[in-house]
């Protein structure tokens, strides 16, 4: 089996993959009687990833919800990222599982995938776990796999498993952390009132998301139109949570449906191309070095009458 995915193919497949809301109604009714056929089976590689709609909360924060049960599981094949340098070398995560539900107001998706450490903690060649979805902001043709191209963007969202320890942590975790025993010199928290001592810390006083102190979510809200054009959001409306089960990674990402200022609604009754990468820390992947999938195809049930 292959372990990457070249140039030529992200280009290729962006063309072939299904093509947004054209197809709406038709992919919802033929995939309804293939999930009901399927129900209770292994994951079922290749097929869309069907969401089953929701009459009332998400499970957007509880990756082992009873909900979940109520949706199939796919699974997507992953393969090492060689389309733009810095190229993963060799892939050890080979599939990612999914789920998903909606109820009309937000889009939830369940990524699980086999990781046996839990890598959330930044450090001195130390890289933590994430994984990120992608979703064009308009319907019609799918993009190219390489995070959208210009004058075709696409919508990410990463979870970070190092945010996820700041939230569950109450603060920026790091270098305390992986080194117990360090000393610190005098900080400018230290000796200064609050809003001056904001004035030291750069990224901070930017924005950087990579600097701030306190998080409300582990998901990063990003747009782009090809690699080395992500671009931050200014509203930040996903939220999620991963859990370490010992074995592998479960995260929760959930988007409001309405992607107010992203790009057109993830509607009921729609199918929308979708696209996964995913990082292990443990085998140094960070940026590029990631672990990438193909388009798949998600589609959003249509709600009850």
């Amino acid at each position: 089996m292959s372990t990457g995915v070249t140039r030529k193919d992200a280009l290729l497949y962006g063309g072939a993959a299904v093509g947004g809301l054209a197809a709406g109604g038709a992919v919802v009714a033929a995939v309804a009687v293939a999930v009901e056929r399927n129900k209770g089976e292994a994951p079922v590689e290749g097929a869309p990833i069907v969401a089953p709609f929701v009459d009332g909360d998400l499970p957007d924060s509880r990756p082992d919800a009873e909900q979940w049960g109520t949706a199939d599981e796919v699974l997507v094949r992953l393969a090492a990222q060689q389309i733009a340098q810095p190229f993963l070398e060799q892939a050890v995560v080979l599939e990612l599982r999914a789920k998903a539900l909606h109820n009309g107001k937000h889009v939830a998706l369940r990524l699980a995938w086999d990781d046996d450490s839990a890598d959330d903690l930044d450090g001195i060649r130390r890289y933590h776990d994430a994984v990120a979805v992608q979703i064009p902001t308009a319907p019609g043709t799918t993009p190219a796999l390489t995070m959208g191209a210009p004058g075709s963007p696409v919508h990410i969202l990463q979870w970070r498993a190092t945010w996820q320890r700041d939230i569950d942590s109450g603060g920026k975790t790091g270098v305390d952390q992986i080194y117990p025993e360090v000393i610190h010199d005098v900080m400018p928290d230290d000796v200064l009132p609050p809003q001056t001592a904001q004035l030291y810390w750069v990224g901070r006083k930017a924005g950087n998301p990579l600097s701030q102190v306190i998080r409300s979510t582990p998901v990063e809200e990003a747009v782009a139109e090809g690699f080395g054009s992500v671009t931050h959001l200014p509203v930040q409306a996903a939220v999620g949570r991963g859990t370490h089960n010992g074995s592998g990674w479960h995260v929760v990402i959930s988007t409001p449906s309405a992607r107010t200022g992203v790009g057109s609604p993830l509607a009921p009754g729609t199918s929308w191309p979708i696209a996964f990468a995913v990082w292990e820390g443990s085998n140094e992947n960070r940026g590029g070095r990631k672990h990438i999938a193909n388009w798949q195809t998600l589609v959003l049930e249509g709600a009850p009458a």
